[in-house]
């Protein structure tokens, strides 16, 4: 017998699809979605690997001689060794009380395969992940081959956590590949992660910062279709699960993202049992949540932001000795500082710098999709920040900014050339200002 849903439950979610399409068929990020859904996999996003990208000349007579680097790690396996249990656990107790339709009961036999596949690999990095700290450094060395060669040397340091080294290992052989003689200084040290990944303050989101996010979620997620189609009581996923949307979002969303940074032969196909409009949904709740905790929300009692300020500093030190260095023709300079870390670093760094815009306040969450402020756009697995510096005998040093490899500006400051160039001495003295703000703090 075929099963309907309550006409109370059909209107809300047609009201649901129809404020959705109505709001955000005109917008950019949903033309992102339609032509490529990955995007909505949020921080799970894999890498868009920069397909026929043109870089901005240096003005006349300047040449590259530096490049400072964080980059997060490549794609990786879900964290938490519970995480591709929970939801398979709710799903084989309802099975056992007759309690799942047959979608229900499919979806759990692939959540079954899926742990099954996952067991033991936490967090690690996936094959895609090392192929795309391989393509990045490919094209570091293309774009900026005098940096990479014989008689200089790179500074590479890492987060202790083993996903980050397997990373930073996978760059460093491909530049050793293109360049043999390159000399190297790694490491991956407790000592380092002070600005790789800072944890001296936790981030405290107060009570308007809660509810707008609760609010903002209720605006854009119903769980109730979704559950509808895998359980054949509502009375009883109700009664079994707590809190229903993060349940969804957190249970099957998250291991629907995370598949796209699996090898097919590691994957499911979850993608059937969410609608396009469900997961762009989600998206907009997640990057609502990011922009809270790790953006320039004033809602957060302790900010992401204002714990980059060791990041700056070591940022502003190595420059300040490998451009001394070169100017005193060092027999070895360090023509290259590359950081590899994570995205709870990188999106609240590209905000400090405000990279693109990325540090503007909104006052209100739903402008965020109306302004362009896009996770996918900062932090897909292997994103990463490269600042180049170029000298002129005589002239200022100048810098350009590349997020995930593309220019990127800051409109907080004058550019000194092509609208991407800017003098290091004015982005010096901003990073600067910002240590002192975040210091005290």
């Amino acid at each position: 017998m075929r099963r309907f849903m309550p006409l109370r439950y059909v209107v809300p979610a047609l009201m649901l699809s129809a404020f959705v399409d109505l709001t955000c068929n005109a917008q950019p990020s949903r033309n992102d979605f339609n032509a490529n859904a990955a995007v909505c996999g949020d921080n799970y996003y894999a890498y868009p690997e920069p397909v026929g990208v043109t870089l901005t000349p240096a003005p006349k007579g300047y040449k590259p001689v530096y490049m400072s680097h964080y980059g997060r790690h490549g794609s990786r396996w879900l964290i938490g060794r519970t995480v591709y249990d929970n939801a398979w656990q709710v799903f084989s107790e309802a099975n056992d009380s007759n309690q799942l339709t047959p979608l229900g009961q499919r979806l759990m036999m692939q959540l079954d395969t899926l742990r099954q596949w996952a067991h033991g690999r936490d967090g690690e990095l996936t094959p895609l992940g090392a192929r795309q700290h391989r393509g990045i450094a490919r094209r570091m060395y293309e774009n900026f081959p005098e940096l990479f060669t014989d008689g200089g040397k790179i500074e590479a340091r890492s987060s202790v956590v083993v996903r980050c080294i397997l990373s930073m290992t996978n760059e460093l052989t491909t530049l050793q590949g293109l360049s043999p003689n390159l000399k190297m200084d790694i490491d991956a040290a407790a000592v380092d992660m002070a600005f790789i990944n800072n944890k001296e303050k936790r981030n405290t989101p107060n009570s308007n910062a809660r509810d707008l996010v609760n609010a903002f979620r209720e605006r854009h997620f119903s769980p109730v279709r979704f559950l509808n189609s895998v359980f054949k009581s509502e009375d009883y996923w109700r009664k079994k699960i707590e809190h229903p949307s993060r349940f969804v979002i957190d249970n099957v969303w998250q291991l629907y993202a995370g598949m796209q940074g699996l090898e097919p032969q590691c994957s499911v196909d979850l993608s059937p049992y969410l609608t396009a409009d469900e997961k762009y949904g989600i998206w907009l709740i997640r990057n609502a949540e990011w922009y809270t905790s790790h953006g320039p929300s004033t809602d957060i009692e302790t900010h992401h932001m204002q714990r980059q300020h060791l990041l700056l500093s070591n940022i502003v030190a190595k420059a300040d000795s490998c451009l001394a260095m070169i100017e005193n023709n060092a027999e070895e300079p360090v023509t290259a500082s590359l950081r590899f870390g994570h995205e709870v670093t990188l999106m609240p760094l590209a905000c400090v710098l405000n990279l693109n815009g990325y540090g503007t306040h909104y006052d209100d969450l739903e402008q965020l999709e109306q302004k362009e402020w896009y996770s996918y756009r900062v932090f897909p697995m292997a994103s990463n920040i490269q600042i180049i510096f170029f000298r002129k005998p005589g002239a200022d040093t100048l810098v350009k900014v590349m997020l995930n490899e593309h220019e990127a500006t800051m409109p907080q400051l004058t550019p000194a050339y092509a609208g991407i160039y800017y003098k290091w001495s004015d982005v010096r003295s901003y990073m600067k200002k910002k240590i002192e703000e975040y210091k005290i703090q």
